[in-house]
């Protein structure tokens, strides 16, 4: 899914993201979708900034745009002082904790795929956010079907 996509869903896709906490969740919910754009080494300065209009579509106001930057430096910051691997976890934990974890890995896997596309690299960092956050390997399989990427 595009962002001219992504757009044309923004308002149901919104709707099932309303979740308890959701500043919270949206936050985490942008460093999952880093980690995983980032599962190949690095996002591309392109990547980010399909990212940030992702989330910007995504959050409507949840995040306010100057923040968006911040956020997103704050994210990458995060992953090269405690490691991927080690972000991965914590942030599976954090939405799991704060009860938005099926929400939170939908807003991350939409905004991964609008950033070029889902690979099995960026699916399987999907997967483990999702066990660390307790939300079913099926159940993220499907997230990653509803946005249109690859599951195998």
């Amino acid at each position: 899914m595009n962002l001219t996509e992504l757009e044309k869903h923004a308002a149901q896709i919104r709707e099932d993201l309303k979740v308890p906490k959701h500043q919270e969740v949206y936050a985490r919910a942008v460093e999952a979708g880093y980690l995983v754009a980032a599962a190949d080494g690095a996002v591309s300065d392109e990547e980010r900034q399909v990212m940030l209009r992702a989330i910007e579509l995504l959050s409507e106001g949840a995040v306010i745009e100057w923040e968006l930057e911040t956020l997103v430096d704050e994210c990458a910051t995060r992953r090269e002082e405690a490691g991927a691997e080690a972000r991965v976890q914590a942030v599976g934990r954090e939405l799991q904790e704060l009860g938005g974890g099926e929400a939170g890995l939908l807003f991350a896997a939409f905004v991964a795929q609008a950033s070029g596309g889902i690979e099995k690299e960026e699916s399987g960092v999907l997967h483990a956010i999702g066990k660390a956050a307790g939300v079913a390997k099926a159940k993220v399989t499907a997230l990653l079907k509803r946005v249109g990427a690859a599951t195998e």
